[in-house]
């Protein structure tokens, strides 16, 4: 079963088993990175996993409260293979904000679902200078919403977390990006939820022979979390768009 306990149960029940104590462990991430530079390590992929176990354990040992540990045991993969889990949720949005407003003289925070404004400076612990909303409209001729819950092959498509990674769900989506290709006559943007299920997604598309379709009609573009190369490729999207 699931269970749920804090950072300071954690640490505790982690310094009974392994004698490691929580005050070595704020430091693992940042002496981390300074050992790998040290060795001047040019595989950066190699280290990426004992990275992110470096920067989980700083993490818990720096906020006492806030974070939750939540623990999975039983879960199991896509296929079928028993893949225990275990994360690092945070409670408290204001913890990972305080650093950008501290370090930052203008920070800008924009989004559809930020309703109502004046809850949000009271659950993220900041004083907005300005704050606005802009009306939308889904009633204008240039915006047609459409709903689509079933694929050529009537199976059921969904981005529920649960079903979003299924081979069927991830090959209609992919069908109907092609068709739609076929009869936009400029450009489409593609929105993921987030960019680990982009990657996993593109991957199967390229896999299947979906991108190889959609690249006899369209030239693909894909933003990264690098601002100059998502820059570059925005430019490059309105140059093809205006060609």
């Amino acid at each position: 079963r699931v269970e749920v306990e804090s950072t300071t149960a954690f640490l505790a029940g982690l310094e009974q088993r392994t004698t490691l104590q929580a005050k070595p462990l704020k430091f693992f991430h940042a002496r981390l990175q300074q050992l790998l530079r040290t060795l001047r390590c040019v595989e950066v992929e190699d280290a990426r996993a004992l990275g992110r176990v470096a920067q989980f354990a700083a993490t818990v040992s720096t906020y006492a409260e806030g974070f939750s540990i939540v623990v999975d045991p039983l879960r199991r993969g896509s296929s079928g293979v028993p893949e225990p889990q275990l994360d690092l949720a945070c409670l408290d949005a204001s913890l990972a904000l305080k650093p950008v407003v501290e370090r930052f003289r203008s920070v800008v925070l924009t989004s559809g679902t930020l309703s109502p404004l004046d809850l949000y400076p009271k659950l993220l612990n900041f004083a907005p200078v300005v704050r606005a909303s802009l009306p939308m409209s889904t009633f204008r001729p240039c915006i047609l919403p459409l709903v689509v819950s079933k694929g050529d092959d009537q199976r059921k498509v969904s981005t529920r977390f649960e079903s979003r990674d299924g081979t069927d769900v991830v090959r209609n989506y992919g069908g109907l990006l092609v068709q739609l290709c076929e009869v936009v006559p400029d450009g489409l943007a593609v929105f993921f939820t987030s960019y680990s299920y982009m990657e996993r997604v593109v991957q199967q598309w390229d896999h299947d022979g979906t991108l190889q379709r959609i690249l006899t009609r369209k030239l693909i573009f894909v933003e990264t979390k690098d601002v100059l190369e998502t820059t570059l490729a925005l430019e490059n999207y309105r140059r093809a768009c205006d060609s």
